[in-house]
């Protein structure tokens, strides 16, 4: 995974230096002398803003960053640059107390309206922070029976007002209004980031994947199993690797008009990759399966669709399959391309690695996977999970009401082998500190925190 930590590095280092840094150059240059006093705080500002822009620029999701550090990641970056921004913005606002009635207006609103949003966010949006609070989490559950996720995402989008407010902010200021290399840069890259959010809008509305619910069926408590057909020119041109993830949407049901992202139970990357679950057959190609828990208002009214609703899918994401493919090409070197997987996940968190083991199992690599359930009802698929393993001699599946202790890991480590871990956050911590002090290097470890 050496790949991955140093692609998160160049990716935090242009997100905090890079990005700020001509605007910081071409502030510096032309600010008049008499206010050479005043040039850190205006700096901190200005770093603020273009934090601020580069989140919103991430939170478009651009498919490149996801294939180099990782969607999950990514999100990370993009919240805590918007926070260190606002944060930053404060400070600047410290600083520069002594602004005209308009100057001072526009700054306060802008970053007051950063703030709420913020606030909002980390408790409806950030999973992170109420997965470890459980009181908030708590609060979460009890408001979202008034305020649904949707409407979340539309008060997210506030942000967008509160950057158009900055704008104003900035070009009201008359000493910083006369040095135009900056306003040009300033104005080029705000005017590029929206034509950007704004395309990513249309794109997704009219380039999504086309496809149906062929069914919507319970296999555990509080979990459904989802299919979805692709209609059309979908259905010839999608691929998606095994441990991906997509993004759904329902245009014709209320409330589930916005984006969703789940990881798909199954693949299809034109190989010979089996499906435990699905005996529903697309010509050649299988319908996309998941396997979701009903955790929100979405989650739940997942289970009364009926068949035939129309869905919409932005192509898949997720870096599970290229984790495996880099070990691969660094093996051909040791004349062993097959890497052997010790697949750990708990709970629903389960659903991307059944897509892994099912679709490398034909490769005939080793493959150990242990699958972990607080009770013998929350296990998903158990019976065609043990069946698969039965089947094939080359993989091994466990199943355990216990946690991933060092008990049941130690069995699991070999020579080798990289692993992939799936699950919630605590799990994931205790799973990476037991591999680690069993020797286990850092770069053969990789999850995807599907909390911001």
């Amino acid at each position: 995974m050496k790949h991955i930590n140093i692609s998160i590095t160049l990716a935090w280092a242009v997100a905090l230096f890079v990005v700020p840094l001509p605007f910081l150059v071409t502030l510096a240059t032309g600010l008049p002398s008499l206010y050479s006093n005043e040039l850190f705080g205006i700096e901190l500002g200005v770093v603020a803003y273009t934090w601020m822009l580069a989140s919103v620029y991430l939170a478009c999701r651009p498919r490149w960053v996801d294939r180099t550090v990782g969607l999950p990641h990514m999100y990370m970056i993009h919240g805590i640059l918007a926070v260190s921004a606002i944060v930053v913005a404060f400070i600047h606002q410290s600083l520069l107390p002594g602004a005209g009635a308009l100057i001072g207006l526009t700054g306060h609103v802008g970053l007051y309206l950063f703030i709420a949003v913020a606030a909002w966010s980390m408790v409806f949006l950030a999973g992170w922070l109420t997965s470890r609070v459980a009181w908030l989490a708590r609060v979460k559950r009890t408001l979202e029976r008034v305020f649904r996720h949707e409407m979340s995402v539309w008060l997210h989008r506030l942000n967008l007002l509160g950057i158009a407010i900055i704008v104003i902010h900035v070009h009201v200021i008359d000493y910083i209004a006369a040095i135009k290399p900056f306003i040009f840069l300033f104005d080029a890259a705000t005017i590029a980031m929206f034509a950007y959010y704004l395309w990513n809008v249309i794109s997704r509305r009219f380039y999504a994947l086309r496809g149906h619910v062929v069914s919507a069926r319970p296999i555990a408590d509080r979990v459904t199993e989802l299919t979805v057909g692709l209609d059309g020119e979908s259905a010839r041109n999608v691929r998606w690797n095994p441990g991906d993830f997509a993004f759904i949407a329902f245009p014709g049901e209320r409330g589930m008009h916005e984006y969703h992202p789940f990881s798909l139970t199954n693949s299809y990357s034109g190989g010979d990759g089996a499906n435990v679950q699905s005996n529903v057959q697309q010509g050649n190609r299988p319908p996309m399966t998941f396997a979701i828990r009903a955790d929100g208002d979405f989650t739940t009214r997942l289970a009364t669709l009926k068949p035939n609703t129309a869905v919409n899918i932005v192509p898949p994401y997720g870096r599970y399959s290229e984790f495996i493919r880099e070990h691969d090409e660094r093996g051909r070197g040791t004349g062993d391309a097959a890497t052997p997987l010790v697949l750990v996940g708990g709970g629903i968190g389960i659903t991307p690695l059944i897509g892994v083991l099912t679709g490398y199992a034909g490769s005939g690599r080793s493959i150990d996977f242990l699958y972990t359930a607080r009770s013998e009802r929350d296990f998903i698929y158990r019976q065609e999970l043990v069946a698969f393993g039965e089947r094939n001699s080359n993989v091994h599946v466990r199943l355990s009401t216990h946690r991933p202790d060092e008990q049941l890991l130690a069995p699991m480590i070999r020579p080798g082998a990289i692993y992939l871990v799936a699950g919630p956050h605590a799990m994931l911590v205790a799973v990476r500190r037991i591999l680690l002090a069993r020797g286990v290097d850092v770069n053969d470890i990789y999850y995807e925190p599907f909390s911001m």
